[in-house]
């Protein structure tokens, strides 16, 4: 009688294409897995001003006018058009916005300046739900060139205006973009306020 050296049962050759298959299941699992965590979207769009469920998300201060608007839209085909009027602090608060920015690099705004002069103009973030003191607050200036500008805001720059304290990034609740008593009336159109993972 022949020995059947070299030859595998067959109950072994089922198990091992059991495990095969297995194999093949788990490596496809991973390869769908690295490919979701790729395409994990680098930004997150705050307000891009599309529709007018976004303006029941904006409280505006005394002397402040705005509304959607079709022109110098950077993100889809609108903006947001906001006059401000000469008063003590006129401007615009976001609010709700989504709460936890940890993860995020930077805060980034396209703002349009239509007059033929740059304009100055503020923004401040808060981490804390009761409308919290200059101290306790973040607070900036820039300077709105005529034409187009891309503001970018590093997130690991938000620091509290008097006690230097780093803002909380997973407890972010409104955004402030204001004017210190304009003199005559300005005019800004903002689009795509967004946060990004890398870039600018």
């Amino acid at each position: 009688m022949k020995g059947q050296v070299g030859k595998r049962p067959k109950g072994e050759k089922i198990e091992s294409m059991a495990v095969m298959k297995k194999l093949i299941l788990i490596l496809v699992a991973l390869s769908v897995l690295a490919n979701c965590q790729q395409n994990v979207s680098n930004e997150l769009i705050l307000f891009d001003f599309e529709s007018d469920a976004e303006l029941d998300k904006l409280h505006w201060n005394c002397h402040t006018v705005y509304s959607l608007s079709h022109n110098h839209a950077t993100h889809g085909s609108k903006s947001l058009k906001l006059d401000m009027f000469p008063s003590d602090y006129p401007g615009m608060i976001f609010a709700p916005i989504p709460k936890n920015w940890s993860g995020y690099k930077n805060l980034s705004i396209d703002i349009y300046n239509p007059s033929n002069k740059s304009m100055p103009m503020g923004v401040r973030i808060d981490d804390r739900k009761d409308y919290p003191d200059y101290n306790e607050r973040y607070s900036s200036g820039y300077l709105i060139k005529k034409g187009s500008n891309h503001i970018t805001i590093q997130l690991d720059t938000l620091v509290t205006s008097g006690s230097n304290r780093y803002l909380d990034l997973a407890h972010i609740y409104r955004v402030y973009f204001f004017m210190r008593h304009p003199e005559i009336k300005t005019t800004f159109y903002i689009d795509s306020i967004k946060l990004a993972r890398s870039g600018k």
